[in-house]
């Protein structure tokens, strides 16, 4: 019986072994049906953890937390552009206020025009690049990746995942149990708004704070049956944004980057910061009493252009009196 054991044991141990070595080469992940592109932003994500895990020898959890720092480390010279050009839009925010109230107002295309060159040149004599505003959307893509990619890992699940965790998660591809990870995002998340976005220069309304302070805690329960896999990229990814943020909010950070300082205007009369909901509310009433002079204007044109082709044909018209048709006569 004890031999019996013994060879049970040993081809148990050989049978691992076969799997770990599979698991440890290139093109693993292609045969069990993953990783099937290198366009496909989850395909990307899995072939990079997969290189990694590889040529590394780290285990899942550390192969994760040095993909997602690489990844956001390589967007970082992103952030520093957007942050810069969120700074010196900051030194003109009156003149270009006043620009965009004359150009929302305006009823004629010619002064509309002229409103929106003078923007184009105010932008361009302060050397502002407003595209740049967008580089953080690139977050987007990157980050649902990384989530359709270790969800695949996860389900499958990859060789590795069941007990190359750490700390209380050992196990990748089932939740956590003790809900750890989520915590931590939800407070990583609500720290890096607080302190202004990831850029490190976002002005956030009291209303947009507490919005991005009551969504992290409500992700706690909806995120709670995903793998830990999942979530701890969650974590990573937002303990580097804080860490950026606190990166880029430094004085001397910003001084050798050659990032401008953000300029804070005192409050105007008109009250407090608006929400996304009132701001969205109020640009659409605007955008409507705006079609609608214009429409006024053009139907108004339109009656004057009417009006001067009945004055012509008029004109065109001969008067012939009753003396001139006697004389006549």
């Amino acid at each position: 019986m004890d031999e019996l054991n013994n060879v049970t044991s040993s081809i148990s141990e050989q049978a691992s072994q076969v799997i770990g070595e599979a698991s440890s080469h290139i093109g693993y992940l292609q045969s069990i049906g993953l990783a099937k592109s290198w366009w496909w932003p989850p395909d990307l994500v899995q072939h990079m953890l997969e290189t990694v895990h590889v040529y590394t020898g780290l285990p899942w959890w550390g192969t994760i937390c040095t993909v997602t720092i690489a990844v956001r480390l390589l967007m970082f010279p992103l952030y520093v552009k957007s942050s810069d050009t969120i700074a010196r839009n900051s030194h003109i925010k009156p003149e270009l206020d006043a620009i965009n109230s004359k150009l929302m107002s305006s009823t004629e295309l010619s002064e509309g025009q002229k409103y929106a060159l003078q923007r184009k040149k105010l932008l361009s004599d302060h050397g502002i690049k407003n595209r740049w505003l967008a580089a953080p959307m690139l977050q987007v893509p990157v980050a649902l990746g990384f989530f359709s990619g270790l969800r695949a890992m996860a389900n499958h699940p990859v060789d590795g995942f069941v007990n190359q965790g750490v700390a209380w998660f050992t196990d990748l591809s089932q939740a956590d149990p003790y809900l750890g990870l989520q915590v931590i995002t939800a407070a990583v998340l609500i720290s890096f708004t607080r302190l202004g976005g990831e850029t490190g220069a976002q002005q956030f309304s009291p209303a947009m704070k507490r919005f991005f302070t009551i969504l992290p805690l409500v992700s706690i329960p909806a995120t709670m049956n995903l793998s830990a896999a999942v979530v701890l990229y969650f974590a990573v990814n937002g303990m580097f944004s804080v860490l950026q943020t606190l990166t880029l909010r430094n004085k001397w950070v910003r001084k050798k980057l050659n990032i401008a300082d953000v300029v804070k205007h005192p409050q105007t009369s008109d009250g407090p910061p608006k929400g996304i909901i009132e701001t969205f509310r109020e640009n659409m009433a605007k955008a409507r009493e705006q079609a609608q002079r214009r429409q006024a204007m053009q139907d108004k044109e339109k009656e004057l252009q009417e009006l001067s082709k009945e004055l012509k044909k008029n004109s065109k018209i001969k008067i012939v009196h009753k003396s001139d048709f006697n004389r006549s006569n």
